[in-house]
């Protein structure tokens, strides 16, 4: 936590009004802005759908994220104080929900990828650009077979590659529409499945996108979460909604149980322009060595 703040000191503050959300209450303005923008997709294709964008327009908005001046990071980089992030650039965290077979596809029996699935258009991307960070985050959800096949195999490649996977439910039941005092039914049910496919490595996800976008406020949906244990360990150390909101990073470490409401925004709905246009997103840090003492001298 304390990491964490000093981090977020060093960046530069900017202060204005931000885009109108799509619900719920518009995050406080700080003396410095402290915003992360989490942003998600769905399917990536050439058929229109409401939660589609096409490869192009993907590849289009990595551009102008890495253009922008953004960082890639992954749900560990936030419990680990942003370390990993560049002074010269600001943290992103991008999603793809739901596991669709247009997210991770191949084009034979030969295992090569589709050049215009999600995971093949984001490493071509990595790699032309290796100083815009190092993976992206699925949520898989499994009420159909994630990425339409060869299920185990995709699913540790994903990690192999040194991108993150999370918890989307076992059946993609709106989270609007359970009890908290239920929700393990969505969340142990899923880590299940995932165990039969990764084994030992199941214990890397930890972290819950909630079908549906939100949880009901003021329902102690925080403390059910904190509480809920697979395998000995947290089953949840985070969770994402989808409110259309840049949330404030100060905040979620200040207040207990705001690691349980990271804002996301649907890029289906969403511009990279209009993203930008978020007033409390951080901006390029500059340098503050009085962070940092020098070591004592140990003989």
């Amino acid at each position: 936590m304390t990491a964490l703040l000093l981090i977020l000191a060093g960046f530069v503050p900017v202060v204005g009004s931000a885009p109108e959300l799509e619900y719920g209450t518009a995050p406080e303005l700080s003396d410095y802005a402290s915003g992360i923008p989490v942003i998600t997709y769905h399917h990536i294709t050439n058929i229109q759908s409401k939660y589609s964008a096409t490869p192009y327009r993907l590849r289009s908005d990595l551009q102008q994220l890495y253009d922008a001046g953004f960082f890639l990071i992954l749900p560990s980089d936030i419990e680990d104080g942003l370390r990993r992030v560049p002074m010269n650039r600001r943290p992103l965290m991008i999603t793809f929900d739901d596991g669709w077979e247009d997210n991770f596809r191949y084009t034979d029996s030969q295992q090569h990828l589709d050049p215009d699935c999600a995971v093949a258009i984001v490493n071509s991307f990595l790699e032309e650009h290796p100083d815009f960070g190092r993976g992206v985050v699925f949520f898989i959800s499994w009420d159909k077979v994630p990425f339409g096949n060869n299920t185990e195999e995709k699913l540790n490649t994903i990690l192999d590659m040194g991108h993150c996977i999370g918890n989307h439910s076992a059946d993609h039941l709106s989270f609007t529409r359970l009890s908290p005092s239920h929700y393990w039914e969505q969340i142990i049910p899923a880590l299940n499945s995932f165990h039969r496919k990764l084994g030992l490595r199941t214990s890397q996800i930890n972290v819950v996108a909630y079908p549906g976008g939100r949880i009901p406020e003021n329902s102690g949906a925080e403390s059910i979460l904190a509480a809920m244990e697979y395998d000995g360990r947290p089953a949840v150390l985070q969770g994402y909604l989808v409110d259309g909101a840049v949330g404030s990073f100060r905040r979620l470490y200040e207040t207990e149980g705001n690691e349980y409401r990271i804002s996301r925004i649907d890029m289906a709905l969403y511009s990279v322009p209009r993203l930008l246009g978020w007033s409390n997103i951080m901006v390029q840090s500059e340098a503050r060595p009085d962070l940092h003492d020098d070591l004592p001298w140990r003989p």
